[in-house]
């Protein structure tokens, strides 16, 4: 895939950074891992039930106020929300 040629977006994902217990004892500690895609294989956050269900298995555009709004607009991206 060329840059110059095709949109992309820098897309995150959660990944397990251990077996590490915090103090509570809730969950495990996550790390993200991030990724240039293009915009079909990106999702918006927006529901997080799903995110907490599925974000270590998709990409997700990044959670800025600001940018939020113009993902689905400008690139088409789809909302978790609509995907389950």
């Amino acid at each position: 895939m060329r840059m110059k040629r095709s949109n992309v977006l820098l897309g995150s994902r959660r990944v397990k950074s251990g077996s590490k217990v915090s103090n509570e004892g809730d969950e495990d500690d996550w790390d993200f891992e991030y990724d240039l895609l293009q915009p079909n294989k990106v999702a918006i956050a927006d529901d997080n039930n799903a995110y907490q269900r599925f974000g270590d298995r998709i990409f997700c555009a990044p959670q800025e106020d600001v940018l939020e709004g113009t993902w689905s607009s400008s690139f088409g991206l789809s909302h978790l929300f609509t995907c389950h």
